[in-house]
């Protein structure tokens, strides 16, 4: 019975994620845009972002009052550099982004291209200022470094998941380029921000209903910055040191990085 009663309470959490997004669609923005309509595009993303940020706080304060993740944004100690920054997380659950959004606040985010067509939360994305990361295209990483770097000049900070989805259980998909190529093209730091819960929950692979047994305990560490000057502004560079700094922090070893990279085959 009590199992059944987290089952609805977090249908209920999903439900109200939906409700909320129409609810911002229909009054936060139209009243942003109006109050805004003479700023620059910053400062009208910035306030839409603080709307996002005050209900993500109210959801995951949700998820903790009906004993489903423990995680209050409030107790992060969120210190950052002043100005624009990459932000980078390892992704273990499906609720990081409102996690660190509920933290950071203004920021924002490489979204993908299916959310940009949602009726719905394509209007707050673009509000928000956020990258459209595309549909897999050859063009489509060049377009997010350039707009990536675009956000670091307007002074915005800007949250990548170097994985580039969901992290496996206990582990790492290999770090993509891309988050440290905008702080190096853009003389910005990163700001690697590890994420943990125990017991997992909201997994790639594992529908919404598939809960813990007991509440879930959700961490969030912000770990020294990492300066492109400090890796001779190389991205390569600078991308396997941030991966192996998530590797070294989550006690993956060397052996776990090899396995995790794609094989390739010669051909003769």
């Amino acid at each position: 019975m009590l199992f059944a009663l987290r089952v609805l309470f977090a249908g209920l959490a999903f439900l109200g994620f939906w409700l909320g997004a129409v609810l911002i669609v229909l009054t936060v923005l139209p009243f942003t845009s109006w109050r805004y309509r003479h700023a620059p595009r910053a400062a009208r993303a910035a306030a839409c972002q603080r709307w996002l940020q005050r209900t993500f706080t109210f959801l995951h304060d949700y998820m903790r009052w009906f004993g489903l993740i423990h995680f209050d944004p409030r107790k992060v100690q969120a210190s950052v550099p002043d100005g624009g920054y990459v932000l980078v997380a390892n992704h273990p659950t499906l609720v990081d982004v409102t996690a660190l959004a509920s933290a950071f606040g203004r920021m924002t985010c490489v979204a993908k291209a299916p959310l940009f067509r949602s009726p719905i939360f394509g209007q707050i994305l673009r509000a928000c200022a956020y990258v459209n990361g595309g549909d897999g295209d050859p063009f489509a990483g060049a377009q997010v470094i350039t707009e990536g770097v675009a956000r670091m000049r307007e002074g915005m900070p800007l949250l990548i998941f170097p994985e580039g989805t969901r992290s496996p259980t206990d582990g790492l998909h290999p770090f993509k380029q891309g988050a440290c190529e905008i702080a190096c093209r853009g003389n910005v730091p990163v700001v690697p921000v590890l994420l943990r819960c125990t017991p997992p929950a909201l997994e790639r692979g594992r529908p919404w209903y598939d809960i813990p047994r007991r509440k879930a305990n959700f961490t969030m560490q912000v770990l020294p910055a990492l300066r492109p000057a400090d890796f001779g502004s190389d991205a390569a560079v600078m991308t396997s040191a941030c991966e192996d700094l998530f590797r070294r922090e989550l006690g993956l070893g060397e052996a776990a990085k090899r396995a995790a990279r794609p094989k390739t085959t010669v051909r003769p």
